[in-house]
């Protein structure tokens, strides 16, 4: 965590110097007002005077220890806060000016679980996130806010471990999905042809993935045609040389939140060969 100096500092940098989306984003929470409470070094200690003039007796030790912890929480929060938003003004440089303020309820959501994020992992994904949101609106449900806010920076290793062993297919709307390449029961040891589930099995608990059937598209290659995927970002082809329907039905696949916050993480970019990996992987269907 930055220092009490560090944070004032980083307070002033973004609340007075951010322009734009992010500008108006930092007003409404009232960072600057934040910053003027904050370096008021006696604000507790005017509380406590208060106290004693109205009631004309010394305030209760543990109503001030009281104070004294409420102030330093939420000035812990204050800096978590502003460290979010101090990564996502640096990659913003230059875009100011574009992108959409997100709904109050939203940024409302946003400040709760921001606020909360002590670990250099999690606040980067927090950051993403609302970078991403800012540039395109809608990316993000509060579900998936109150998903980001429960989880740890283990949790968000993993679930980056898991994007990179995924591919990219469209279901039937058209819209790519995210599915992971688990390591078959029969695979073992380094470089087997996928990730195994024991290493990703935490993020069932953390509502991002599921083995329930019916969350993942089928892949389907018609007979002696193609099927095209993406791996990260690049598009890639499935081939069926055979005269008959060849396919690929996943076993695990990430949940509608997972799929939302895998938008923070890089797809396929395991060191590992993803497309021939699901070639091997294709089977005959039958009509």
């Amino acid at each position: 965590m930055v220092s009490a100096v560090g944070s004032a500092g980083r307070i002033t940098d973004v609340a007075g110097k951010a322009s734009g989306v992010l500008g108006s984003i930092a007003d409404y929470w009232g960072l600057g007002r934040w910053l003027d409470r904050r370096s008021r070094s006696k604000d507790v200690d005017a509380a406590v005077e208060r106290y004693e003039s109205l009631y004309g007796t010394g305030m209760p030790d543990e109503v001030r220890d009281l104070l004294y912890a409420k102030y330093v929480a939420e000035s812990r929060r204050l800096d978590n806060l502003t460290e979010v938003l101090s990564i996502v003004r640096d990659a913003r440089r230059g875009r100011d000016d574009t992108g959409t303020k997100p709904q109050q309820d939203w940024l409302d959501a946003f400040e709760d679980g921001a606020s909360h994020a002590y670990e250099d992992e999690i606040r980067a994904l927090w950051a993403q996130l609302l970078d991403e949101e800012i540039t395109s609106a809608g990316s993000f449900s509060k579900r998936s806010l109150a998903t980001l806010k429960g989880m740890n920076g283990t949790e968000a290793r993993k679930l980056r471990v898991l994007c990179s062993w995924s591919v990219e297919i469209r279901d039937q709307t058209g819209r790519w999905v995210p599915v992971p390449l688990l390591q078959s029961p029969l695979e073992c040891g380094a470089g087997a042809n996928g990730i195994p589930l024991s290493e990703v099995s935490m993020l069932e608990d953390a509502g991002l993935t599921t083995q329930m059937p019916g969350h993942a598209p089928d892949v389907y290659v018609p007979p002696n045609s193609t099927c095209v995927i993406r791996v990260n970002a690049t598009p890639a082809t499935l081939r069926n040389d055979s005269d008959q329907l060849r396919g690929y039905r996943p076993t695990y696949a990430f949940t509608s939140i997972g799929i939302e916050l895998a938008k923070l993480c890089v797809l396929g970019d395991a060191d590992a060969d993803l497309p021939s990996i699901l070639q091997s992987r294709l089977s005959l269907v039958e009509r």
